[in-house]
C-alpha cells in the first residue's frame, strides 16, 4: 500500500510503531495472536434487561443475540448505541416507578491467596489452555484450576482484587462453554472436534451457576 495512505488510514498504528522505531510504510509489522474480545456476555432482552432484577447490560458486556458464531468488528459499536439507549430509557422508567435509591453490594467469602499472583496465573492459564485452538484435556484442567482460584482469591475489598475476581469468573465462563461445545464453529476451534455439528450445537451457549446448556 502507498505509504501516505497507510499514515492517513491507520494513524494510531503508524504512530505507535514509530515510537518503537518501526516505519510501517517501509517495514513489515511483527504480529502475534492476542485476545481481542469475548463473544457473548450477560443475556438480555431487547431493552438490555437481564434476568437479575435491576441489572442491565449493553454493548460488549451483553449477549443480545445480534451476533452469530463470531462478532463482526464494527457491529459492536452499533450494538452499544442501540441497546445502550434502550437500556437507559428502561432504567429511567423502572427506577422512577420503583423509587430506586441504590442496591446493597454483594458479599463474597474471600480466600487467603495473593491476588496479584493469582491474576498472573489466570492470564497464563487462559493463554496456554483456552487459546485460539482448544482441546478437551486442557480445557478440563483450566476449568478445575479456575474453580480453585475463585476459592483462593481474597475478598474484593479494592478495585484490583475485584478485577482479579472478575477475570477469574470470566475465564471460567469461557473455558466451561468451550469445554461443553464439542465442535468447531466461528471463533471457537477444538483440535479434538474440528468439524461443525449443526444438529447438536447450532445454538447459543447459555450458562447459569456454571452449568452450560444450548438453546
Amino acid at each position: 500500500l502507498d505509504g501516505e495512505r497507510l499514515k492517513m488510514r491507520f494513524p494510531r498504528i503508524y504512530q505507535t510503531c514509530e515510537q518503537y522505531g518501526l516505519d510501517i510504510t517501509q517495514e513489515l509489522i511483527p504480529i502475534r495472536p492476542a485476545a481481542h474480545y469475548a463473544m457473548g456476555g450477560v443475556r438480555t432482552g431487547l431493552d438490555g434487561r437481564a434476568s437479575l432484577a435491576g441489572l442491565y447490560a449493553a454493548g460488549e458486556a451483553a449477549c443480545t443475540g445480534v451476533h452469530g458464531a463470531n462478532r463482526l468488528a464494527s457491529n459492536s459499536l452499533l450494538e452499544g448505541l442501540v441497546f445502550g439507549a434502550r437500556a437507559a430509557r428502561r432504567m429511567v422508567d423502572e427506577g422512577a416507578a420503583a423509587g430506586v435509591d441504590g442496591a446493597a453490594a454483594p458479599i463474597y467469602a474471600g480466600g487467603d491467596g495473593d491476588a496479584e499472583q493469582l491474576w498472573t496465573e489466570i492470564r497464563t492459564l487462559m493463554e496456554s489452555n483456552v487459546g485460539i485452538v482448544r482441546d478437551g484435556a486442557r480445557l478440563k484442567e483450566a476449568v478445575a484450576r479456575l474453580k480453585e482460584i475463585l476459592a483462593e482469591l481474597p475478598e474484593p475489598a479494592d478495585r484490583r482484587k475485584a478485577e482479579a475476581r472478575n477475570i477469574a469468573e470470566s475465564g471460567l465462563a469461557i473455558a466451561s462453554a468451550a469445554l461443553a461445545r464439542l465442535e468447531s464453529r466461528g471463533g471457537h476451534a477444538r483440535s479434538d472436534y474440528p468439524a461443525r455439528d449443526d444438529v447438536r450445537f447450532r445454538k447459543h451457549s447459555v450458562m447459569r451457576d456454571w452449568e452450560v446448556r444450548f438453546e
